[in-house]
């Protein structure tokens, strides 16, 4: 026994929604989920795009040394994005800490460049774990190294 009353979804949605809009909808979707394909998915475990607003992307991120390295690359996620998702007409990124909100700002922080990661010496490493081990802070130490791990791809 039929109801004429009842529709599909598409139907639905296409009555409340121009065909333009639900298009434009799609796109923002698939932008949403390329996240990981313009960072690269270590960066995407622990960040993500919060919105789109006004010329702004809003990410957000677990802790602020995956904001620091998110700002590292964030010229040559703009250029990404602007090549792949032109309608967005992004300036700029703001960045924030998941669960916080983001602090208005009037305009986007300029773009810093980028910076080639080049690896340590052994000098260098040993330096490093020197300074860490003279910490006297158990908890400061614990961090410090966990950072560390976390930074060199290890946590």
């Amino acid at each position: 026994m039929g109801d004429s009353r009842i529709k599909d979804v598409s139907t639905l949605l296409s009555s409340f929604f121009s065909e333009d809009k639900l298009r434009r909808g799609e796109k923002f979707s698939g932008f949403f989920s390329s996240w990981p394909s313009f960072v690269g998915p270590r960066l995407a475990a622990h960040s993500r795009v919060a919105d789109v607003t006004k010329g702004l992307l809003i990410v957000e991120a677990e802790h602020p040394g995956w904001i620091q390295l998110l700002q590292l690359r964030q010229t040559s996620i703009l250029e990404d994005v602007a090549k792949r998702f032109p309608e967005l007409e992004l300036r700029g990124i703001v960045f924030h800490l998941a669960g916080e909100k983001p602090a208005p700002q009037a305009e986007p922080r300029k773009a810093e460049p980028e910076v080639d990661l080049v690896p340590r010496t052994e000098e260098e490493e040993r330096a490093e774990e020197r300074a860490i081990s003279e910490i006297s802070d158990p908890q400061f130490k614990a961090l410090l190294s966990s950072l560390k791990q976390t930074m060199q791809g290890k946590g």
